[in-house]
């Protein structure tokens, strides 16, 4: 019964996202209303393109969600729809308007990270480092280290959303690692909730990848990365089994990218939310590609799908040994500053153009 469940909660939501997204595809209406900016130093297509995937990733998400509260008789799955809807919705509204402020999208997203506090007591109160639990056990204090943490990786997987493929391959890498780890601890709700997202983001990842007919958009972005921090939140809280490092290392390409990306920009004084042209994934694209490649500079809709299966290796490094090693803090803190090691040095490598040599 469990096998059959689970394979419905995929497929469904990854055969009616497919159909949602072909619909917008096909209509040349709704293409020119929520076509994306040519604009912009992470703006790598020159056609009309809608930025409506979310849209589809959430309708199918939440539309399975809300059947299978029915099926398993809980609740919490419709609770867990309804802490998403105004972090999606900020996020949909930029882009719509293009005009809501990222500050604006930071406060609905902390209001998704207070509904579920309220509806699923989804607060952090351990990262089992034992002078940090000892304040965290203050509610007040784990309530705000809980929106912290929950907006940071949701604006995370809106940071690396720049190739096609490569937000949507990366979120299916660690919602696939969270469901495993739900499943050993027998998480029926976590279990479904994840694959539930990660069958929506497959549905919708057929179309972006390789070709780029559609975008995920900060809507989709915002509520696959709130759902994926929910998760791991909920899982540390539900179950003392489960390392509090777990989830971090299976988060940590698209945290450390968004932590990093900050210093950087700290650094050079500018704003922290200013766009720029210096992600790890831009310098792969502009940098890597054409070591492997054979692939002319004006190539870049090739250039672009070429870029992300370095990304999804680079996410690999930190789910599988998270995956592996859930329930051994130790060895996923050390693998957690491994890879804080490789990127900064991959990083490094690329920017002095040492990548050449390296790869021969």
């Amino acid at each position: 019964m469990l096998v059959r469940l689970v394979i419905i909660a995929f497929l469904f939501s990854f055969v009616i996202c497919f159909f949602i997204v072909r619909f917008f595809i096909s209509n040349s209406k709704l293409q020119n209303v929520f076509a994306d900016t040519f604009i912009g130093p992470q703006k790598f297509h020159n056609r009309l393109i809608p930025r409506i995937g979310g849209f589809g990733i959430f309708i199918s998400a939440v539309s399975v969600m809300l059947l299978f509260s029915f099926l398993i008789k809980d609740e919490n799955i419709v609770y867990f729809a309804v802490s998403s809807l105004p972090a999606f919705l900020a996020g949909f509204a930029e882009d719509i308007t293009k005009k809501v402020s990222s500050r604006w999208r930071l406060v609905a997203i902390m209001v998704s990270v207070l509904i579920g506090v309220f509806l699923l007591n989804a607060i952090l109160y351990r990262v089992d480092i034992a002078l940090i639990d000892t304040a965290l056990s203050v509610k007040t204090i784990g309530i705000a280290f809980t929106l912290v943490a929950v907006a940071g990786v949701a604006n995370s997987i809106n940071i690396i959303d720049g190739y096609n493929g490569l937000s949507s391959v990366v979120s299916m890498l660690i919602l696939l690692g969270l469901a495993y780890v739900a499943h050993k601890v027998n998480d029926r709700l976590l279990l479904y909730v994840a694959l539930i997202t990660a069958g929506s983001v497959a549905g919708f990842f057929l179309w972006n990848y390789p070709f780029g007919k559609v975008f995920l958009g900060d809507g989709g972005a915002y509520f696959i990365g709130f759902a994926i921090a929910e998760i791991s939140v909920l899982l540390v809280n539900r179950h003392q089994e489960v390392s509090a490092w777990f989830p971090m290392l299976c988060v940590i390409y698209p945290v450390f990218e968004t932590v990093f990306s900050i210093y950087r920009r700290r650094k050079k004084r500018i704003g922290a939310d200013i766009a720029d042209a210096f992600h790890l994934h831009q310098l792969i694209y502009d940098r890597v590609v054409p070591h492997f490649y054979n692939i002319k500079r004006d190539e870049k809709l090739a250039r672009n799908s070429a870029t992300s299966p370095f990304l999804w290796f680079v996410c690999s490094i930190g789910v599988l040994p998270a995956v592996i090693f859930w329930q051994n803090t130790l060895a996923l803190q050390v693998f957690a500053i491994l890879f804080c090691v490789f990127y900064i040095w991959f990083y490094r490598s690329i920017v002095r153009f040492k990548i050449g040599k390296i790869l021969g």
